[in-house]
């Protein structure tokens, strides 16, 4: 298990990355002045330097996919319930999520965006777990029908 955690923390790292950068260039794509915003200003006011700025997102998206990736782990836990499961994996993805976009500036730091924030998170978690939810089950039901043949 230990092995599995350790492939899922680095390739979620290296994708983390990925989609970060990947955001941030259709980011600056859409803001349409043909320059690059590699992080908010936020966080380089903060880091001192645009450099150091743009290391602290790099190492957070990838911290933040290297958790997402290695805590999918927790579906895996067959004495688990799914409420129990999706509960822990919830506080654990949506707790550092708002640390990493609280660090990073992804958002104004005030009660109304943080809510916003947490809303948003919320919604599109469901989208994601539903998503998951019915894909396994759509799987199970193959399985089970072809082991009756």
């Amino acid at each position: 298990m230990l092995k599995t955690i350790i492939k899922r923390i680095l390739f979620g790292f290296a994708t983390g990355v990925f989609i970060g950068e990947t955001i941030l260039i259709l980011e600056s794509l859409f803001a349409g002045t043909g320059s690059f915003y590699p992080v908010s200003p936020y966080l380089v006011r903060n880091a001192g330097s645009d450099l150091t700025a743009v290391i602290i997102q790099y190492f957070c998206t990838g911290i933040m996919g290297a958790v997402f990736s290695s805590s999918s782990i927790i579906f895996e836990l067959d004495n688990w319930s799914l409420l129990k499961q999706t509960v822990v994996h919830f506080i654990l993805t949506s707790v550092l999520m708002y640390i990493i976009a609280f660090v990073c500036g992804w958002f104004p730091h005030n009660v109304v965006n943080t809510l916003i924030w947490f809303g948003m998170f919320i919604v599109v978690y469901i989208i994601f777990w539903l998503s998951f939810f019915f894909y396994y089950k759509k799987k199970t039901r193959e399985i089970n029908e072809s082991l009756k043949k």
